[in-house]
């Protein structure tokens, strides 16, 4: 059976405008740390065209059923807001270019925040308090108060999570958050779990942070599933030393490294200053992190898997892959299998009606990037003395 798309547009209350059946689209991708991406829409309408569900803002969900999901029907694969209309005429065409972001991406766009409070503390009670200077909290209950507040300040916010999706960590860290993004605010909580944990927010706005899958969740086939695959080794992102400071507590500047990892590649030192960090276990938190993700090559696997609704026989069901799932390769010469019959986590999936191409990492878990997120930066820098509430 072919795939049959169903594409709604909803304001943002939840009304359903308009089920667009002149709509197509080519691809979108989901990915761990984040969530769903930009997905582009073709509405086969006159550039003039005003329908009234064609706004900014609005919700549009997508919808797929076929021989894998008739027992459920539709079932969604994709759900974000219009952030960009784009009419255009190719010679005697005339179509709108529909540019649709995943709702996960407005947490990059305003201030964690408790009113004009923009300085929070952890807080072993609520997770995060206005009153300084906070406690030692745990990090699941911080990133269940960070969810707590971007609800409680935004205008009809898809993003939630539930008890076992956010569970506790048993892992406190004493923290202060200053004039961040609500993403920003996440992704520095997340560094503080132990190695191996992510976070992701699915197709339905549900936020989860969890961990590696213990055996593979999928087991692809060379020849069958997939006829090529890529092999990437790089050292260019190894870091075996790690030197953590804040600059307004003198007492938080510590150092871990990985010996075996220096004697094996040569130190390769990162360097990270956060006045968020209050105390030693934060910053041990983060330092354990860090080295265990980082200290080996970088190893990924690029691989186009098929979709069995194109191919019954050699395809697979493409919408049960998953970035978070866990996979394994078999089919290859012995000594090939070895290396990729491990439990490997999807850490990216590029979706199409067609197939999909997955990103798996195969030594780390493909975390979020340290050098990048919480190397000194000037915003880091100015948060010195930034004050606790705006007027």
């Amino acid at each position: 059976m072919k795939k049959l798309i169903s594409i709604k547009v909803f304001n943002n209350e939840g009304l359903m405008l308009k089920e667009w059946i002149n709509a197509t689209f080519y691809k979108f991708t989901k990915e761990i740390n984040s969530g769903l991406g930009e997905c582009l829409i073709t509405l086969a309408e006159k550039i003039d065209y005003q329908g009234t569900e064609l706004e900014l803002g609005n919700i549009v969900d997508i919808y797929i059923s076929d021989e894998d999901t008739i027992e459920e029907g539709y079932i969604r694969i994709y759900s974000g807001y219009i952030s960009m209309i784009e009419p255009y005429i190719e010679g005697s065409k005339e179509q709108i270019l529909v540019h649709v972001l995943g709702h996960y991406t407005k947490m990059s766009v305003d201030i964690l925040k408790n009113g004009a409070q923009t300085t929070l503390y952890s807080d072993s009670t609520n997770g995060l308090t206005i009153t300084g200077p906070g406690d030692e909290a745990d990090i699941g209950l911080i990133i269940r108060a960070i969810i707590d507040r971007y609800r409680a300040e935004t205008t009809n916010p898809k993003l939630y999570y539930s008890a076992s999706s956010i569970p506790l960590a048993t892992q406190t860290a004493w923290y202060t958050l200053a004039l961040k993004t609500y993403r920003d605010a996440f992704e520095k909580v997340i560094a503080m779990y132990s190695s191996n944990y992510f976070y992701y927010i699915d197709e339905n706005s549900l936020v989860s942070v969890k961990t590696k899958p213990a055996t593979a969740t999928h087991v692809f086939q060379f020849g069958k599933h997939f006829k090529s695959i890529d092999i990437q080794r790089s050292m260019e992102k190894i870091r075996n030393s790690l030197i953590v400071w804040n600059s307004e507590n003198p007492g938080v500047f510590n150092h871990y490294e990985d010996e075996a990892s220096i004697i094996k590649h040569g130190r390769r030192t990162e360097f990270i200053e956060d006045s968020g960090i209050l105390d030693d276990t934060a910053a041990d938190n983060i330092g354990a992190k860090f080295i265990a993700e980082n200290k080996d090559p970088d190893v990924k696997v690029i691989c186009e898997i098929v979709d069995g609704n194109i191919d019954p026989v050699n395809g697979y069901d493409i919408e049960s892959v998953q970035p978070g799932d866990s996979c394994s390769f078999e089919g290859f010469e012995q000594s090939l299998s070895n290396s990729l019959n491990e439990n490997m986590l999807i850490t990216k999936v590029e979706y199409t009606l067609e197939k999909i191409i997955l990103t798996i990492e195969m030594s780390k878990s493909g975390l979020i990037n340290w050098q990048s997120k919480t190397s000194k930066k000037v915003n880091d820098l100015m948060s010195q003395g930034i004050p606790e509430s705006y007027t």
